[in-house]
């Protein structure tokens, strides 16, 4: 992999869809009173399960209500250069065992201590959170996530993200919906010279017109293995789509 590029990032504002068991919370020694989801094994299409660490990887916080994506992205900011710089928030929505439920997703907290400090700048800010759900204990979510990418084009309608080389990108197309989604990425996976990564669907706008992705994430990805995996899905779409 050649991780010294020399075309800019660009950046772009899209979608990311994506699955991943989903578990509450539940820390007797933070005593919440708000429901918080963890992705239990993030990238769960490549690692399969992870026992939990030291730190919070990503955490889904549960809103009481829908805000816009002006009000959380002013409180966002507002967080970062008051408080907590190195937070990466997005706002988005999850559906998971028959729920539905608007979330704010965070990653990069340091510790699962700083939850509390978390909590009390939004409830002071004026997002209600979700003070209790049914229990759910590593059950499949679908999440919905709206944030910004930097991509570093490669060529051939291959990216790369600027913040971690390892997820790549492809565009696709046309629009798969996600039950289509799945079963390609199956079926992609039966060639086992390609199993190894976790997939989510992508999408952002540009010059009026949505361009439609796939995310690979693989540690160690080459050019490559992304353009190998492209290859299979376009086969597979053109296929199935002609």
């Amino acid at each position: 992999m050649n991780n010294k590029r020399q075309t800019a990032a660009i950046e772009r504002f899209g979608w990311v869809t994506k699955e991943e068991p989903l578990s509450i919370l539940d820390d007797s020694n933070l005593n919440l009173n708000i429901t918080i989801l963890e992705s239990v094994a993030p990238f769960f299409g490549y690692y399969a399960d992870e026992p939990r660490g030291d730190k919070p990887e990503y955490l889904y916080w549960l809103l009481d209500q829908y805000y816009t994506h002006e009000k959380l992205s002013r409180v966002f900011s507002k967080m970062q250069s008051m408080c907590f710089p190195e937070i990466d928030a997005a706002q988005g929505n999850i559906s998971v065992a028959n729920e539905y439920y608007h979330v704010v997703r965070m990653r990069n907290l340091k510790k699962y201590n700083q939850i509390h400090k978390v909590q009390d700048y939004f409830e002071d800010n004026g997002i209600k959170l979700k003070k209790s759900s049914r229990k759910i204990q590593n059950q499949m979510g679908i999440i919905y996530l709206n944030k910004f990418f930097h991509f570093l084009p490669i060529g051939d309608g291959l990216y790369r993200e600027e913040e971690n080389m390892i997820r790549g990108y492809f565009s696709i197309p046309v629009y798969v919906s996600w039950e289509d989604f799945k079963t390609l990425t199956a079926e992609v996976k039966y060639d086992t010279s390609l199993m190894f990564f976790d997939a989510a669907r992508v999408a952002f706008m540009e010059n009026g017109k949505i361009t439609e992705l796939v995310r690979v994430y693989r540690e160690n990805l080459t050019d490559e293995q992304l353009k190998a995996i492209r290859d299979r899905y376009i086969k597979l779409i053109t296929d199935r789509y002609k």
